[in-house]
């Protein structure tokens, strides 16, 4: 076969992706060059993507809690955004002793001189006891913090270090609060993360030198992976510029960027393989181009899918999900640039000496593969004689695992228990036990007035909104200003307040502006931050609450904000959009497969195999972490629970996922179909010939995803659990099981398409090409023969236009 003809359609030159795979195999050290400088500027510029991270952010575009923070943020001359608690506690001295107390003012004295602290509270001022413990050995100082999320987080661990400075006698200084918190997280997921690959990668290579049963081989689906991770990395440090990124980012990218790096690169370097054992006689270059054009053409169209999926993100108003997409988006887009580009010229570049290095016992199964004798064309043969009874108890199995996800429950976990051992995990479960669970992190209810300054009406609404929160019985103690007012005059009307502004006002700037049109009620909840009872408590000051302030005053307008506020506006955000991305995936998903292979029922049915494996990952989820059945095994407390976050950014994920391996497999199939028309044959011939590299990319997924198990942050726990049993469940029940038998049981309606939707449907064909012809004539009759040989159809099996 010539070069020109290879593999494009009949009569025409060959497709841009062997030109691609051609033109990079043969100019490798111009390649390998241009990579080498981008691998070099990708690790420089990986510090500044860490460095940027921030914890998970929950604020919502345009929701409530926006608005407060923002009103909190520009009228308030401290301008601050967020209420943080500094704990000092001894178990040695009271807060009356003298060093105690030292301790404490030479920690109020650090604290004022940091940047972007505004606001403190000494608990020896009047009015202060209520920062004393019960036990009288825990103190807490009350601060404010200035500055957006990113400001508050990257000042967090700088205000814990100039503690850890003063701190002494017997008496531990923490920071603890939602800033405090995000910041230990991001630390601790660092750790974590290393950790999972250190574990996760050897194993990988294990799997991948049973595989390919040559270290040569299994090498290079390592190596090209971590380029691909730490290119993916470069590029998100060099957008940390303009932005940041949550760091449930780092932990995702590292995820897929393992796994589907790898991924992408064993189902290219499997065709390779395959070309170079049914034409060795054919030059390097040739081999790769023709690899480029049939197995670099289904990776491009599943990395394209998984892109499509991710991007559905971008419809949720909310900066947790927009971070994940682009990181997500720009490491599938690098990974898929390594496969085109670099993976192209280094198997140019081994040539022939990649099945070198040969693992002993696995010799014969390198040099002579016989994928129609294999453990997969017995079982699959069996699939096929009883579709129905092994397909149907595959759907049911199925079925059952997905029972869970009907009583699915959403909430947020502030992420304490996983830095327990920090200072802000330390000092959050101090104030839980010994203060108000939700002192740490209160509720913000912001009260503005529409025009001019406050007058004695509003200050009395206001009061009675104070009032009526703190008889609550969630609320432990309400800071207003109309509160401090009476402390200080027995009054709480304007003359009152003007006069304390005129006296001292700064001990007033944190909770009323200095144009007294502004003003901040702070709650301290009886429940954690991220506990129903919290949820509930906004709830109820928003739709009860607020509302009668605001009529009782008509020109008063009332904004709840804080952490959990914001828990609430980002579980409405995600009940919202959820329609809107799961329409846009599967839409679209549906065009892109109906253009790759020209069949309604084959479209319809990769979406439904996609949603079979998502909805029983989903309910094995449900089942592990939210009702407990896999506490005691994966070293976790379950919260009764799933991250609010994580079902959505989940399913987007695993479906694009799951889209990898039916375009892998239908390809095959097609090809088949093209040349024979024959669809028993198809299934057979697709599923003998894709089942074991599916299977083995499958092993690594499942192993690199469970690796972050082993995690101490949930959702990181979560997110690795949910991969690992869709991708198992995908692989051993779906594609080898459920896919042939309904394939079996739809005969030729598989590949039906009406004839005026063939003839308006732009020609867009992605199945692999012709497959490698066999070395021998005699070879195994499952490889398919040359196309132009045997070409049976006008549907050309590789597409020009890729």
């Amino acid at each position: 076969m010539s070069p020109r003809r290879q593999p494009g359609k009949r009569g025409q030159g060959p497709s841009l992706l062997y030109r691609l795979g051609t033109w990079c195999a043969t100019h490798v050290w111009k390649v390998l060059a241009v990579w080498l400088v981008v691998l070099v500027a990708g690790g420089l510029l990986v510090p500044k993507f860490t460095d940027s991270l921030t914890g998970s952010s929950l604020k919502v575009s345009g929701s409530e809690s926006a608005r407060a923070e923002e009103v909190m943020k520009e009228d308030f001359d401290s301008a601050v955004t967020e209420d943080v608690v500094v704990v000092f506690d001894s178990s040695t001295r009271s807060v009356k002793d003298a060093a105690f107390r030292d301790v404490v003012q030479r920690g109020i004295a650090e604290l004022r001189k940091q940047p972007g602290v505004a606001g403190v509270e000494d608990p020896y001022a009047p009015g202060g006891e209520a920062q004393i413990a019960p036990d009288g050995r825990t103190a807490i100082v009350l601060a404010g913090l200035t500055g957006d999320e990113r400001d508050r987080q990257g000042n967090a661990p700088d205000i814990q270090r100039a503690l850890d400075g003063i701190q002494g006698d017997g008496v531990d200084v923490m920071l603890t609060g939602s800033s405090a918190l995000n910041a230990a997280v991001v630390e601790q997921e660092d750790k974590d993360l290393a950790r999972a690959e250190s574990i996760g990668v050897p194993i990988a290579l294990v799997v991948l030198l049973i595989a390919f049963g040559t270290l040569v081989a299994a090498g290079l689906p390592i190596l090209l992976g971590v380029a691909a991770l730490m290119t993916s990395f470069g590029v998100l440090g060099a957008l940390s510029y303009l932005t940041s990124f949550d760091t449930f980012v780092q932990a995702v990218v590292t995820m897929l960027g393992l796994a589907l790096g790898i991924d992408y690169c064993l189902f290219i370097v499997t065709r390779q393989r395959e070309e170079l054992q049914a034409r060795p006689d054919r030059p390097i270059a040739q081999t790769v181009g023709a690899t480029m054009a049939s197995a670099g053409k289904a990776v491009l169209f599943s990395g394209f899918t998984v892109l499509i999926s991710v991007a559905g993100l971008l419809l949720v108003r909310a900066p947790v999900f927009r971070s994940m997409a682009f990181g997500v988006m720009v490491a599938v887009a690098v990974m898929l640039t390594v496969a085109m580009t670099l993976l192209p010229a280094v198997l140019g570049l081994c040539g022939t000496k990649i099945n070198r290095l040969a693992v002993p016992g696995l010799r014969r199964a390198v040099s002579h593969p016989d994928p129609e004798h294999s453990i997969w064309a017995r079982w699959t043969k069996l699939v096929l004689r009883r579709p129905l009874l092994i397909g149907g108890a595959a759907v049911l199995a199925l079925g059952a695992a997905a029972i869970p996800v009907t009583g699915l429950k959403l909430g947020f976990d502030v992420g304490a228990s996983a830095v327990a051992d920090a200072p802000a995990g330390a000092g959050y479960h101090l104030v839980s036990e010994k203060f108000a669970p939700g002192a740490a992190t209160p509720i913000q209810v912001v009260v503005t007035k529409k025009e001019g300054s406050f007058d004695d009406g509003d200050l009395a609404a206001m009061d009675r909104l104070a009032t009526r929160i703190e008889g609550h019985k969630q609320v432990d103690s309400v800071l207003s200003v109309t509160g401090l007012l009476k402390e200080r005059t027995g009054r709480g009307d304007v003359s009152a307040l003007k006069a304390a502004m005129a006296e001292d006002g700064g001990s007033l700037d944190r909770i009323v502006n200095s144009r007294a049109d502004a003003a901040i009620l702070t709650v301290f909840s009886k429940a954690a931050p991220d506990a129903d009872e919290a949820i509930d408590l906004v709830h109820w000051i928003r739709d009860t609450a607020a509302p009668g302030a605001e009529s009782s005053a008509g020109g008063l307008a009332v904004a709840t904000g804080g952490l959990t506020a914001q828990t609430v506006d980002v579980a409405g955000e995600i009940d919202r959009s959820t329609p809107w991305v799961l329409g846009a995936i599967l839409g679209l998903s549906f065009v892109l497969l109906l253009l790759a292979f020209r069949s309604l029922l084959l479209a319809l049915s990769a979406i439904v195999m996609n949603l079979l494996a998502v909805g029983a990952a989903f309910g094995l989820l449900t089942w592990v972490f939210q009702e407990g059945a896999g506490e005691s095994l994966l070293d976790f407390t379950s919260r009764g629970f799933i991250q609010a976050y994580l079902p959505l950014l989940t399913f987007v994920v695993l479906f694009g996922l799951s889209m990898d391996y039916e375009v892998f497999i239908i390809s095959r199939m097609k090809e088949e179909w093209d040349r024979t028309r024959d669809n028993t044959r198809a299934v057979t011939v697709g599923t003998v010939h894709t089942a074991k590299v599916i299977t083995a990319a499958a092993a690594i997924m499942v192993i690199v995803f469970a690796a972050f198990m082993i995690t101490k942050v949930v959702e990181v726990k979560q997110m690795g659990f949910a991969l690992a049993a869709a991708v198992l469940v995908d692989a051993t029940l779906i594609r080898v099981v459920v896919v042939p038998a309904a394939m079996r049981l739809a005969g030729d309606a598989n590949w039906w398409l009406p004839g005026w939707l063939d003839r308006v449907l732009p020609r867009v064909d992605l199945t692999e090409g012709p497959g490698p012809a066999p070395a021998d004539k005699g070879g195994d009759p499952a490889v398919p023969a040359p196309a132009q040989a045997t070409r049976a159809s006008g549907t050309p099996g590789a597409s020009s236009s890729s």
